[in-house]
């Protein structure tokens, strides 16, 4: 008996690591909008396309596309960020997202309403702060949490491999090729 492979599954062995048509999608300046399996696969480098709910039904009545935008997501261990990557997000925001940057329970940043020809532009901004986006979203361990006691700060959530003290957050993340940004 063979086991049925769950069609996100077979998505990601169908996508030559994870690249599937992104690339082509965000190209192409006629829509505001990517593929339904781009979506899907444009979540393990840690955003998502989004449309505005407010504009939804206006937008309906004028047969027009959904307003769309993306939201990109940090990936930030235990939510630590230095004064210097602070300054740069805080930039990207104001550059790159129209609905500006938000603090998030996951302890990290998000940034919303990011216009599809702004994306490559605001990971490239993410890559200059030296963070990432990778494994921030889609089906991956994303629940790193530290303690929020501020005297506590300083310390690195870890585990323990035998006699080894591990950081937590490099286990569990994919092993992509390529980036976008």
């Amino acid at each position: 008996m063979t086991k049925k492979i769950a069609p996100i599954e077979q998505l990601k062995i169908d996508s030559n690591y994870l690249r599937g048509s992104i690339a082509e999608g965000l190209a192409r300046p006629l829509t505001g909008s990517i593929s339904e399996n781009d979506n899907l696969l444009l979540k393990f480098h840690g955003s998502y396309q989004q449309d505005n709910r407010d504009l939804r039904d206006e937008r309906r009545k004028q047969k027009l596309e959904p307003a769309h935008s993306f939201m990109v997501r940090a990936r930030l261990p235990g939510g630590v960020v230095t004064p210097e990557q602070w300054l740069i997000f805080d930039q990207i925001a104001v550059d790159w997202s129209e609905f500006g940057l938000r603090i998030t329970t996951r302890q990290t940043f998000q940034w919303h309403g990011v216009l599809k020809r702004n994306l490559k532009k605001l990971m490239q901004g993410i890559k200059r702060a030296h963070a990432t986006t990778i494994a921030a979203c889609g089906d991956v361990n994303r629940q790193v949490v530290s303690v929020s006691n501020p005297c506590y700060r300083n310390t690195t959530p870890k585990f323990w491999i035998g006699h080894k003290n591990y950081p937590i957050t490099s286990c569990p993340l994919p092993m992509p090729t390529q980036r976008y940004g």
